[in-house]
């Protein structure tokens, strides 16, 4: 009797081609295993906020994580015939007992794979060690409080203000100093020269007719 083992090599990381909202188009590629078949294809869903990885002994469907306050869990297990076509997590259908549940929109997510090897009534499962991280509100805008909205235009409009109120300023200082420096040009200046004052020589002065020869009368 064929005794199987753990599958080998690793499971490949799902390709994501979509996401819009809670939910998310993904392919499931195909995983070789040489320790025995490929039974089942299991879709893991983590939420990155939360936790870094999961615990494979704790690793249960949606229903149970919820119970136990685990962010991550099994949202689906596929026949292999199943991922033939692409896949969409978060559709709110049970595949084979895992409710396949819609995703949140404000959370990181990983998604990974694992798979499943039976027979025999022996069951092995490997799960990626590796695993694609995405954001799932990309396509998702965000919410902004009306406050927060309103808060900002006040802010710009007060800024705007500010600048119109200093170029006005500016402006205006301007348009004194220029109206003060033509009022200095048009206005004449004081004459400062003094009068000019005639002194009138009240001295005699005899004429040359009159002179009188004191000389020759002293002869």
């Amino acid at each position: 009797e064929t005794v199987i083992g753990t599958p080998y090599p690793n499971p490949p990381d799902i390709e994501i081609k979509e996401h819009r909202g809670d939910r998310m188009l993904v392919h499931i590629p195909v995983t070789k295993n040489i320790n025995g078949p490929v039974s089942m294809y299991r879709v893991i869903v983590s939420i990155e906020l939360y936790q870094s990885s999961f615990i494979i002994d704790n690793l249960g469907n949606f229903t149970y994580a919820e119970e136990h306050g685990l962010p991550y869990y099994i949202t689906a297990e596929l026949d292999p015939e199943d991922i033939k076509n692409d896949f969409i997590i978060g559709d709110r259908v049970t595949y084979n007992g895992f409710y396949n549940a819609p995703l949140p929109l404000t959370n990181d997510i990983e998604v990974s794979l694992g798979v499943v090897s039976e027979k025999n009534n022996v069951r092995k499962i490997k799960y990626a060690e590796s695993t694609n991280k995405i954001i799932l509100n990309i396509n998702e805008p965000e919410e902004v409080s009306p406050m927060v909205v309103a808060l900002g235009a006040a802010i710009a409009i007060g800024v705007v203000l500010l600048l119109i109120g200093i170029g006005l300023l500016i402006i205006l200082r301007k348009k004194i100093h220029l109206a003060r420096l033509q009022r200095g040009s048009q206005s004449m200046p004081l004459s400062l020269s003094e009068p000019c004052v005639e002194i009138e020589n009240s001295g005699f002065i005899q004429d040359e007719d009159e002179r009188v020869d004191y000389y020759s009368n002293l002869k």
